[in-house]
């Protein structure tokens, strides 16, 4: 196979299936190749519920994929991890020394892997990333410690677990789908890299991605991930409530998009203003209520709130926020600019994500390969037949050495010379120029049979 260097990223969420194709250039991402496919109760809260079902959805973006590239077949993709399932733990490490001692890195990844085989992951998860935090040296914070000499060292570090079914669920959908994980990101740090300013991570944010049915809250701090959780609330709730006034999802989704909260837009659905202000008022506040007290419990010094997601492209979601947060700054970022090359000539709108693009970015294995044209093999009777050394034979010099040659004179039939018998491939010869002399001769007599009926039907 020709390799290419062609990235695959492939997105699951609680509302639909991406993926994308793309090229790493020197002015941006290229992409090549953008699907999406709608998930229809198969993942729930971002957890693959049906393993068939989403193996067949996986199988539908890298068909649609591949119809969109150049004799190219996907063999392999990088995936985002998020959902339900996916929370943070911390955990520490202490070493203590008989003198001042000078940190070295190996004193370091000595105290990564003590951690990776002391940590007490909790009972059906696994652990997917360590996340090094600050260190301590006696005592005061050093973010670099290496080469300073200390007596006590501490190091901090913040675990991502995720719950081992989902993960295997998730392997197995792409396992049956025939394509290999070449690797996996968490979805919260990728959408950090991406949306939050350098000096929001310093000073101290939380980034609160609202999905579907799930909104997860990343908290930094000192340019670290502090905290990570997802709590099993999103902006499908406010459409599920709208549904149980007896109007279809189509309807209750069209009045969450189009009016929104306070809106004043009376004209869209059959619900009346004040029971859809009520009902995005409850849900949204539900939200709202868990994004503070997970800030709250992180007992960082958060000031500065970003959200972004589909949910937060709700209507007037900056009154719900005035209400809700007023000790904090909140900014709303629902459509991330990126860095793509932009003559790609690909529909990128309701496809193309954070995560997606951040998956693009990180992928350093090329993940597709082009097949090699099919070799032409000419039909059989377009076959030459070749001579002993394995060279093509011109027929009318063949026939002129066949009938030049002489035939050896045989005793008997009065002494007389046995009469010359042509040779199998003259006979071939006369047999081709009979066929083809007598299908010319049908051919023409058709022709004209057919103009004679024509002229007598005119006559």
């Amino acid at each position: 196979m020709i390799r290419t260097d062609y990235i695959t990223a492939i997105e699951i969420s609680s509302s639909k299936i991406s993926g994308t194709v793309g090229v790493n250039t020197y002015e941006g991402i290229k992409i090549l190749a953008a699907a999406s496919t709608p998930v229809e109760g198969f993942v729930s809260k971002g957890v693959v519920r049906n393993v068939d079902e989403t193996s067949n959805a996986i199988n539908r973006i890298i068909n649609s994929l591949e119809e969109n590239l150049d004799n190219v077949a996907i063999k392999r993709a990088y995936i985002s991890l998020a959902g339900l399932t996916v929370q943070s733990v911390r955990s520490k490490v202490v070493r203590e020394f008989d003198s001042f001692t000078k940190i070295t890195p190996d004193i370091i990844n000595e105290m990564a892997e003590e951690n990776d085989a002391s940590f007490n992951t909790p009972q059906g998860y696994t652990r997917v990333q360590a996340i090094s935090q600050e260190y301590r040296l006696d005592g005061k914070i050093d973010k670099n410690p290496v080469g300073a000499p200390t007596r006590q060292i501490e190091g901090n570090y913040l675990n991502i677990i995720i719950k081992e079914q989902y993960l295997e669920q998730l392997n197995d959908s792409f396992r049956q789908a025939e394509i290999e994980i070449a690797d996996s990101f968490c979805a919260a740090r990728m959408d950090a890299e991406i949306i939050l300013p350098p000096d929001a991570r310093r000073n101290g944010c939380a980034l609160v991605n609202i999905g579907a049915e799930t909104t997860t809250i990343a908290i930094y701090k000192n340019e670290m991930m502090r905290k990570l959780v997802v709590v099993p609330f999103g902006s499908n709730n406010i459409t599920m409530d709208l549904c149980s006034l007896q109007i279809s999802r189509d309807e209750a989704e069209e009045i969450k998009i189009t009016r929104g909260y306070k809106s004043g837009n009376n004209e869209i659905g059959s619900v009346d203003s004040d029971t859809v202000n009520n009902i995005i008022n409850a849900r949204m506040n539900e939200i709202l209520q868990n994004v503070k007290y997970q800030i709250e419990e992180s007992n960082e010094n958060i000031g500065h709130i970003i959200f972004t997601g589909g949910g937060s492209k709700l209507k007037n979601l900056e009154l719900l926020l005035d209400e809700y947060l007023p000790n904090y700054k909140c900014e709303i970022i629902s459509e991330p600019k990126f860095s793509l090359v932009s003559n790609s000539g690909v529909n990128l709108n309701g496809i193309f994500s954070t995560a997606l693009y951040s998956l693009l970015k990180l992928g350093n294995e090329n993940c597709c390969e082009v097949l090699k044209p099919a070799t032409y093999t000419p039909p059989v009777e377009q076959q030459l037949p070749f001579n002993e050394e394995q060279q093509p034979v011109d027929q009318e010099e063949q026939e002129e050495v066949e009938m030049t040659k002489e035939e050896p004179k045989k005793e008997g039939n009065n002494g007389k010379e046995n009469p010359k018998k042509p040779s199998p491939w003259s006979r071939f010869v006369n047999n081709v120029k009979k066929s083809v002399t007598q299908g010319t001769l049908e051919f023409i007599d058709q022709i004209t049979n057919d103009e004679s009926e024509e002229n007598n039907d005119k006559n």
